[in-house]
């Protein structure tokens, strides 16, 4: 069984669509590979960026079959409420769920438009100063602006996950990607919108700037943005090394029992 929806200004490719499981395992570019595969495929002159989510264990496959809508499902729908509120990503084209005769979610897909960008925010801070400064503040005042002041919550706010065009006006857009995991509120707090920047992985001195351009962009003082994401960064890293030695202790276990992890497929 399949489930899908499709954007209706790309009703003409609902062929390439219902049958990208075949297509996207016969052919395209892989652009990333790990726990979910990205691929770029092409079809009738238009390049479409095809996302697979890979397997997902059997208690997260009955939740997204019967309770929750699936990743693929919900970065097609998200997409569309971003660009609603004025926010750039990639155009969304479709999503598409395979069941099994149980109804019980196999694969997902997520396709959109393929984004020309010149590069992403996590390659902006090798820039020099200047060029980076620039960059930065930008991307300061996007967040500051058009995610935060629209009440959205990207989740998964890494540096990777933030595109860049540099539009003939000489002026940086940015576009973002990887929206499965999003949350709109109405008022988002100066703590909680310096709490969403603190997976953005850059040194101190890049996560410093951004901080500093976004308080002076929402609060007119610059300190206040520096003191919140040292001390949201910090906490965040202390979570992360607790998660990776819960994951390294767990693997250790079943390696004593002999037990195997399972395999994910793409």
């Amino acid at each position: 069984m399949i489930k899908h929806e499709i954007n209706p200004g790309f009703d003409s490719f609902r062929s390439f669509i219902l049958n990208i499981r075949e297509v996207f395992s016969d052919s395209g570019t892989t652009i990333r590979n790990g726990r979910n595969e990205v691929k770029l495929l092409e079809q009738n002159g238009v390049r479409f960026c095809v996302k697979s989510f890979g397997n997902q264990n059997p208690l997260n496959r009955l939740v997204y079959s019967f309770i929750r809508p699936s990743k693929a499902n919900r970065s097609f729908n998200y997409a569309l409420k971003i660009m609603d509120l004025g926010v750039k990503t990639p155009e969304p084209v479709a999503f598409v769920e395979y069941y099994d005769k149980n109804r019980v979610l196999q694969n997902s897909y997520y396709i959109s438009v393929y984004l020309e960008h010149d590069l992403s925010l996590k390659q902006a801070f090798d820039f020099e100063l200047s060029d980076r400064l620039e960059l930065l503040s930008g991307f300061a005042r996007f967040a500051c602006n058009e995610l935060h002041n629209n009440g959205i919550l990207h989740k998964d706010l890494s540096a990777s996950n933030v595109l860049i065009k540099n539009n003939p006006e000489g002026i940086y857009e940015f576009y973002l990607v990887d929206l499965n995991r999003m949350r709109f509120r109405k008022n988002i707090s100066f703590r909680k919108r310096m709490a969403n920047l603190k997976r953005i992985n850059g040194t101190a001195i890049c996560l410093g700037t951004i901080a500093h351009f976004y308080s002076l962009e929402f609060r007119g003082d610059p300190a206040w943005g520096a003191l919140q994401m040292a001390k949201d960064r910090i906490s965040w890293m202390k979570y992360r090394r607790t998660k990776k030695g819960l994951k390294t202790s767990l693997k250790a276990i079943k390696n004593i029992f002999g037990f195997k992890p399972a395999v994910q497929h793409n």
